[in-house]
């Protein structure tokens, strides 16, 4: 009988305990693994394909700068600075590592500190005994300081998962930022290409519609002199009228482009057209492409 008392005396003190390690070990619950996804070591790794074409380009390197266009680098450092949507997720990417940092405070003691001071005076019928005019024997003065420290023991889980919830909020922010400035430097990039694609064959066409009047003239002069037939003098026409034709659809096209850049860098419609309106050639591709 005496040898069972301490031990149900301990088995009590240590029911406790174990409950609660017990509790930590299942509440948590498993961890997340990711799904296994077989992918290819590499893409576009034909037999025989040149190197750089193996190489993998790095995803946040700035390509752009690879054309070597200044005013390409300008546009793009314009519509980074003044889109809306990239600010709004720059916010939330900020707004996701606070709450980050919030949530990993709960793995430390809470402290908090307060203090109070007073200062009174007794009336004299409170002390009867003290004369009146002996005011330093009726004021009283009192201070109290208090510290107070909290600690969660995170015996559900619950601390953890929150940090990894919220780390986890972090790093979709992340990618979603990073995501939206490939998507706004990729309408610069493409529209400026569109551009100068539609400069190159506005000049071409502008070209040909000048060596068509020429000709068109000479078949005129050689009609005249009666060594030519209407035929040749309508077909000529007929060419020049079709070049001169497709001069406003694409001179429509170049407005259009420049339009789109100046709203995408966060200008008004027309601000671009002194910049863009003088014809440069096509951004030089990178020697790896």
């Amino acid at each position: 009988m005496h040898d069972l008392i301490p031990f149900a005396t301990r088995a009590r003190a240590l029911l406790p305990a174990a409950l609660a390690l017990a509790l930590a070990a299942c509440a948590v619950g498993p961890d997340h693994v990711r799904p296994d996804m077989p992918l290819p070591a590499r893409f576009n790794a034909a037999e025989g394909a040149p190197a750089a074409l193996q190489a993998t380009p790095d995803a946040n390197a700035p390509f752009w700068e690879a054309f070597d266009d200044p005013v390409l680098s300008r546009l793009v450092d314009d519509a980074l600075l003044a889109n809306h949507d990239l600010r709004i997720a720059l916010s939330r990417y900020d707004r996701a590592n606070a709450l980050l940092r919030g949530s990993r405070f709960d793995r430390f003691p809470t402290l908090t500190a307060s203090a109070t001071a007073s200062d009174g005076r007794s009336s004299a019928d409170q002390l009867p005994g003290v004369p009146r005019d002996a005011r330093d024997a009726r004021d009283a003065e009192s201070y109290e300081a208090r510290a107070v420290a909290s600690w969660e023991l995170d015996l559900f889980g619950r601390v953890r998962r929150s940090v990894e919830s919220q780390a986890a909020d972090a790093a979709a922010s992340a990618a979603d930022l990073e995501a939206l400035q490939v998507a706004i430097i990729g309408e610069v990039v493409g529209g400026y290409v569109d551009l100068r694609g539609l400069q190159a064959r506005l000049a071409v066409a502008r070209d040909n519609a000048d060596n068509q009047r020429e000709t068109l003239r000479l078949v005129d002069a050689r009609l005249e002199a009666g060594r030519g037939t209407e035929f040749d003098t309508s077909r000529t026409r007929a060419q020049l009228e079709s070049t001169l034709a497709r001069v406003p659809a694409l001179e429509a096209a170049e407005a259009v482009q420049m339009h789109r850049l100046a709203v995408l860098t966060g200008q008004a419609p027309a601000a671009l057209r002194g910049v863009l309106s003088e014809p440069r050639p096509l951004p030089a591709l990178p020697a790896r492409f």
